[in-house]
């Protein structure tokens, strides 16, 4: 009897260890939920044991990204980025988080000596709007025109009593070059303060990793922007993000120049020495920033930027040459 009970549990400590090795293996559930916004798909994958812990965490997540998009949006007439556009010259309350994008923005825009530029609002309007609507190019005059209407220095920020205004009437500012890797970031740290340690953040192709995925990087093709069927490499990703810039994303074709919505705030026209802009960095407020910074100033300029700041980055020129940061070439 004694031999059997001994037997027994040698038994039940092999069926335990082969349970813990089968779980192991199989790693913990993947959650997934998909949600319009920010004019986009936005996508967020969880991996947890606690599938009831996951789905509140996807919850929080997703209405953080909301509430981004409800203060950043221009396209929202309640948001604080049309009031701070109908405000003009007055001062205008803003957010702690509009605040804090505005600052960043700021400092990408010193850093790059105006090539990234939220104040190119009008110039944007201009192509995506006006030019579409008329079915013609804009005359050089017609561009300089709006073109004194941007600059960042125009843009007051009172940090201090949270607050902002133009110096100058009939400026306006858009955050698309920059708000939607800080929704990436406010819903990837929701996760985090949850206690999620592997999720991917995905917002239109823009994403951020938390962690791993199942003790292996979160794999993301970068595909050809001229040839989607084509993969030009994979980009491993473990608590960084990743976002791409290119001239494919919002376009059209007037009197056979392809026009899309990356303006050279220089020269009032879109930047065309690029294809696409990839950046990996921590976080994806500074990649999203960087990689419409890279576009505009070009691949000469643009390397020796991300090289300056040890970032990993892979530029398409316009002639179709691909160009990696050093970093990203290790």
């Amino acid at each position: 009897m004694k031999k059997l009970t001994a037997e027994l549990i040698i038994i039940s400590l092999i069926t335990a260890v082969l349970l813990v090795c089968i779980t192991e293996y199989a790693g913990s559930p993947e959650i997934e939920r998909t949600e319009q916004m920010m004019g986009t798909y936005a996508t967020i994958t969880i991996i947890d044991g606690n599938t009831t812990r996951a789905n509140l965490a996807m919850d929080a997540a997703f209405e953080d990204i909301e509430r981004v998009e409800e203060l950043m949006s221009r396209y929202n007439e309640s948001s604080e980025v049309s009031s701070l556009n109908r405000a003009g010259t007055n001062w205008t309350a803003l957010s702690r988080d509009t605040i804090y994008v505005l600052k960043k923005a700021e400092y990408y825009s010193r850093m790059s000596n105006g090539s990234f530029d939220i104040t190119c609002n009008p110039l944007l309007n201009l192509w995506m709007v006006k030019v579409k609507k008329e079915n013609r190019m804009p005359t050089p005059e017609e561009i300089e025109e709006v073109r004194e209407l941007v600059g960042y220095e125009h843009l007051i920020i009172d940090e201090d009593r949270s607050r902002a205004r133009f110096d100058k009437e009939g400026m306006s500012i858009t955050l698309g070059g920059i708000a939607k890797g800080y929704a990436i970031d406010c819903a990837s740290e929701k996760l985090i303060e949850v206690g999620v340690k592997h999720a991917l953040v995905n917002i239109g192709g823009d994403m951020r990793a938390v962690g791993d995925k199942n003790g292996v990087p979160w794999e993301v093709a970068l595909q050809n922007p001229r040839d989607k069927s084509e993969c030009i490499t994979i980009i491993k990703l473990n608590n960084e993000s990743v976002t791409t810039s290119g001239d494919y994303e919002r376009y059209f074709f007037e009197e056979g120049k392809r026009v899309h919505h990356i303006i050279d705030p220089k020269t009032g026209y879109s930047a065309d020495e690029c294809i696409s802009v990839t950046v990996i960095t921590k976080n994806c407020t500074d990649a999203d920033a960087l990689s419409t910074t890279v576009f505009v100033m070009g691949p000469e300029r643009g390397k020796a930027l991300l090289d300056v700041l040890g970032v990993k980055g892979l530029i398409i020129s316009s002639d179709k040459q691909i160009i990696k940061s050093d970093l990203f070439a290790q």
